[in-house]
């Protein structure tokens, strides 16, 4: 059929069209109508708000709060597009201090699943209830109800199914609509929380509990031990929380908490303000824990520029910024920095500066009785050994190396030359890699090269001999578990325990084993035998990382290289073991049979190599 040129091709869209196309924005998965829900009953003054999932929310997601509630003039626009008890005139929204005010949350779950409200308010004795059923909605009828109101959603894109496969499997929705609540709890001191999640307990938070009550609860009793207080105030800006030492960085920024006014931000603003704080005291790409709560008068900041209204614009952001990075420097300072034992080291290294020129004395021979032990010279020639770093693995981790003939330790055969001849590939197979080697800082390890020199970082190596070990164990489906005598219990939040919990069995495979132990807790019993060095606590916390970040199973290829970097790392030589001769020779035989040996699994290289070129460009020889 033929259009007239004349007849209009543009028309208004029906409203259902209109509220989905508003879902689109506003309701990404379940985690975003839990938000949303959140926002209406603290709003709606409600001291103790209930959470009911089933499958992750995206069968049901019920909220219940003990709020104020609607009457029947109220409940009959709840579902319509724009309707809002927050704002009225335009000069209301240079002011917005409700955390809802748009009027589409509503209206847009109401073409997109199944809804329900039943609610009353204490001047009625009986409440009232409104369905909506994509789009099509009841009429008002009476109900029996407490005071507040029950919103339920369900079937989430029902009539959306090109939405509806976005959705991840039920433990990862599960997991953000967790996190959703953990941060309203996080914000809201006075409103108690309480999650369940096909029938259990999966989060709760009792109304009484202060700022650092909820922290605990949310992310474990292990963190607030490494937390800071800060409380600065400049006028009506005030900023409040916990940063964490630089100790705790992390390589994601889920414990990286800014609350402003009640509301939840990512903000690049305040992600810069952090970055800055942390100058020159946190390594290039890891991510500080900091939990702030930033207060400031409502007009001063525009939250209207996002339908998720996660992000805002502040209108004097240079003071802001100011303040901001001045106050959380101070705190930041006040951390502690230190690894364990590192301070007292420090402090007796500022005495012996005092008492002795730093290069007087006499370097340590490696081939001594002591091999190439650290040992530190007080007055009066009494040795200090250092014993608060890890000790090296015993001899059976390594392949023993070849017997060397009678001779000093450490020297080889005297009567064979011990380095390849010039233009030789020092690590050709004829390169009997004897030392003598130099250990320096217990960190490197320095040896003599036909052309030169070099130095090679002792953990990168066998970081990645462990690591392709671990992967051809994997592969072949061989890993060998060693069970711990005594299981360590591993303190997570309540979202990271569903996490684990969901890929116990995948783990397993990985020579990984799990159980949970608690609410916020999980057990490790089992880690793969050629761990020399298990840590338990960083393996986990590398586990949560890994697995939340990709929202894949650990049977995943690119997952087990990321859960097997984690092992190899924690696992190999660290810096601070201290290796004989024999260690160090039997470690360099063993990278040249490797296949790469140049880098670290994380990309690092595990040598660096100085010619004679280089050295006598350094000394203007040339």
């Amino acid at each position: 059929m033929e259009i007239s040129p004349s007849a209009p091709r543009i028309a208004v869209l029906p409203a259902v069209v209109r509220d989905q196309i508003a879902a689109g924005e506003v309701v990404e998965r379940p985690a975003s109508v839990v938000k949303e829900l959140l926002e209406n009953a603290i709003d709606a003054g409600a001291s103790q708000i209930t959470v009911d999932l089933e499958e992750g929310g995206a069968r049901l997601i019920r909220v219940t709060d003990n709020g104020q509630g609607m009457g029947p003039e109220d409940l009959g626009l709840a579902f319509a597009s724009h309707a809002t008890s927050k704002l009225r005139d335009p000069e209301d929204l240079v002011h917005i201090s409700s955390l809802g005010f748009r009027g589409e949350a509503l209206a847009s779950l109401g073409s997109i699943a199944r809804c329900q409200i039943t609610t009353r308010t204490k001047e009625s004795s009986i409440g009232h209830r409104l369905s909506c059923e994509g789009g099509e909605q009841s009429k008002i009828s009476e109900a029996g109800a407490p005071l507040g109101t029950t919103l339920e959603v369900r079937d989430l894109f029902y009539n959306v199914p090109a939405r509806r496969r976005f959705l991840k499997r039920p433990s990862t929705e599960l997991g953000h609509c967790l996190a959703a609540v953990q941060r309203a709890a996080l914000a809201h001191d006075g409103v108690g929380f309480v999650v369940n999640s096909d029938g259990r307990r999966a989060y709760d938070v009792e109304a009484s509990m202060d700022f650092l009550g909820r922290i605990r609860r949310t992310f474990g009793a292990e963190l607030i031990a490494h937390l800071e207080p800060i409380e600065a105030k400049d006028g009506d800006l005030t900023i409040s929380g916990y940063v964490g030492s630089p100790r705790i960085s992390r390589r994601d920024t889920t414990r990286q908490i800014w609350l402003l006014n009640g509301r939840f931000l990512r903000d690049r603003v305040l992600s810069r303000v952090l970055k800055d704080a942390y100058r020159g005291v946190l390594e290039d790409g890891r991510q500080p824990v900091a939990f702030l709560r930033l207060s400031m008068n409502p007009a001063a900041v525009d939250v209207n520029v996002h339908p998720a209204k996660s992000e805002v614009r502040f209108r004097d952001q240079r003071r802001l910024f100011g303040f901001l990075v001045s106050a959380l420097k101070a705190a930041v300072q006040q951390t502690d920095m230190a690894t364990p034992g590192q301070s007292m080291m420090a402090g007796r290294a500022r005495r012996l500066a005092r008492e002795e020129h730093p290069f007087q004395g006499k370097l340590a021979d490696p081939g001594a009785a002591h091999g190439s032990e650290s040992i530190v010279r007080e007055r009066g020639g009494r040795p200090f050994v250092p014993t608060d770093g890890p000790s090296f693995p015993s001899a059976g981790d390594f392949t023993p190396p070849a017997p060397q003939p009678s001779g000093d330790p450490g020297q080889g055969d005297p009567g064979q030359d011990s380095t390849p001849h010039s233009g030789q590939d020092p690590w050709a197979p004829t390169d009997n890699l004897v030392g003598p080697y130099l250990q320096v800082g217990k960190t490197f390890l320095v040896r003599a090269l036909p052309d030169g020199f070099e130095i090679i970082d002792q953990h990168a190596l066998h970081e990645r001999l462990t690591y392709e070990l671990l992967l051809c164990e994997v592969r072949a489906g061989k890993v060998e578990v060693q069970r711990l005598l005594v299981p360590e219990v591993v303190e997570v939040s309540r979202a990271d325990r569903v996490l684990l919990e969901e890929h116990m069995a995948s783990l397993e495979t990985l020579g990984i084993e799990l159980s949970p132990m608690g609410e916020t807790s999980m057990m490790v019993s089992g880690l793969p035998a050629r761990l020399r060095h298990p840590d338990p606590t960083g393996l986990v916390g590398d586990l949560v990382e890994v697995i939340g970040r990709t929202g894949e199973p650990p049977t995943a290829s690119d997952v087990i290289e990321q859960v097997l970097h984690s092992c190899a790392c924690r696992s190999s030589i660290m810096a601070g073991d201290v290796l004989s001769q024999e260690e160090i020779q039997s470690l360099l035989e063993r990278a040249r049979a490797a296949d790469n040996d140049q880098t670290c699994p994380h990309a690092r290289p595990t040598r660096v190599r100085f010619t004679l070129s280089d050295l006598e460009r350094a000394f203007h020889r040339r």
